[in-house]
């Protein structure tokens, strides 16, 4: 078999020295081997990649997280002034791993994750913030929120400044919303971070060993350029309209 692959015309990419059964075997192994470590995570980032895909438009609804456990904590008053003394104290009462980070999208959001709540209603006053409530104006107390990010839930804590007390809340997430968050890197260490290295560095090397063993394996290289300019042309006809 290896005798009939090579009398054909050869690997389209590589130099004539290299046209030989060796390297055929060498690239066929490669391939293979490379696609054996990778398959498992294959399979969930493209399961997770797709569902990743549908989040906005064309929505496959995959689950909400869902609150498990909610607490005020009692903490000694004016203990916490920022949001980094928040994010400290949260490491180290609750023995969080991961780094806290302001929550997505909220009003008011400012600089570290400190936030003044506010939207509708709220106005200026010098400096301050102020909002109406049942048609008189009250100044708003300085609230500080951060968010844990793990790839099963999150942890979110709460503080307005000078309280005593620190409202913490646990999400849960369910098996998409797990893999989900394994696909974007949420909340996950080096060790994990690493590994999809490897992945990623598979992915690639299997797609260059596959493209030279196609030139070698199959027919016609005018049916498989119009493959590849036919997917380049898709690709750019379904980007384009998204573009700025």
């Amino acid at each position: 078999m290896s005798k009939f692959l090579f009398n054909q015309s050869g690997l389209l990419f590589l130099p004539r020295t290299w046209q030989r059964p060796v390297v055929l075997r060498w690239l066929k192994r490669t391939h293979a081997w490379t696609g054996f470590w990778g398959a498992m995570i294959f399979l969930l980032l493209g399961t997770s990649g797709f569902f990743l895909n549908h989040r906005s438009q064309m929505k496959i609804d995959t689950g909400e997280p869902v609150e498990v456990s909610a607490m005020d904590i009692a903490v000694l008053a004016g203990s916490i002034g920022d949001a980094d003394a928040l994010g400290k104290w949260a490491k180290d009462e609750l023995g969080l791993t991961s780094e806290p980070r302001p929550p997505r999208g909220g009003p008011g959001e400012g600089k570290g994750g400190e936030r003044r709540n506010g939207g509708a209603g709220r106005e200026k006053a010098g400096d301050e913030a102020r909002k109406a409530f049942l048609g008189k104006e009250h100044e708003e107390a300085e609230k500080i929120e951060l968010g844990f990010n793990h790839p099963n839930g999150k942890v979110t804590v709460e503080h307005v400044a000078g309280s005593a007390s620190v409202s913490v809340k646990q999400e849960s997430q369910n098996f998409l919303g797990f893999i989900k968050n394994l696909h974007k890197g949420s909340g996950v260490g080096i060790a994990w971070i690493l590994l999809i290295d490897t992945i990623a560095g598979a992915l690639i090397t299997m797609s260059l060993t596959g493209f030279l063993l196609w030139t070698r394996l199959h027919g016609s290289r005018i049916v498989g350029g119009g493959i590849v300019i036919a997917s380049i042309g898709a690709f750019l006809a379904a980007l384009w309209p998204s573009l700025l």
